[in-house]
């Protein structure tokens, strides 16, 4: 696929979040839109634009059995605005398969996710790269499932497990109902973030 952000003979891939419904057939793909780009002097330097090219879309949420689920991936936890625009369009769960490093992680992968669930009222997924890669790369771990109140239902530890909760979609709405935040938005002063146009 050519990338409309570089030239024609462009090589990178494209980072992308694959739902695949239980036929085998692939329902929907998103593109990751923000690159993690980093270049700390004497530090880490971690450029995701140099093997990757960005997305230009937000993916509506897909119908599943289990509620309505929007698309996202790892860094795209950092910008609020993405899981706003995926709850107004009525996602149920945020997903958010990641590779945080082992300092980003420690310090604010759990507070991004309760902060993602609590916010949007949504449950949060996040599976988790985990693990040393190379001397230079630790990916943190922790996967973990946030309910809309923005407690962790399910965490995994640092190693290789798997965590497993409920999505009761009845106590979403509930939540829902006794907070109504998206009423209260004020959408008069910031505008609505529920379009979703290609860069």
């Amino acid at each position: 696929m050519k990338s409309a952000h570089g030239p024609p003979d462009d090589k990178r891939l494209r980072n992308s979040h694959v739902m695949v419904d239980d036929n085998g057939s692939i329902v929907a793909v998103y593109r990751k839109a923000h690159l993690f780009d980093i270049d700390v002097k004497d530090g880490p330097r971690l450029k995701e634009s140099d093997t990757c090219i960005p997305g230009n879309q937000i993916v509506p949420p897909v119908h599943t059995p289990v509620g309505n689920v929007g698309l996202a991936i790892c860094y795209d936890v950092r910008f609020p605005e993405m899981s706003v625009v995926l709850a107004q369009q009525g996602a149920h769960i945020l997903t958010f398969p990641s590779a945080f490093t082992q300092i980003t992680g420690s310090a604010h992968w759990e507070v991004l996710l309760r902060c993602r669930a609590i916010e949007n009222q949504c449950y949060v997924i996040a599976a988790a790269q985990t693990g040393q890669h190379n001397v230079k790369r630790r990916s943190y771990g922790h996967a973990m499932i946030v309910d809309p109140w923005g407690c962790v239902i399910a965490q995994c530890s640092e190693g290789n497990d798997v965590c497993v909760a409920e999505i009761d979609l009845g106590y979403l709405n509930k939540v829902r109902q006794q907070m109504p935040v998206m009423n209260h938005k004020r959408n008069d002063l910031y505008g609505k973030l529920n379009s979703c146009p290609k860069l």
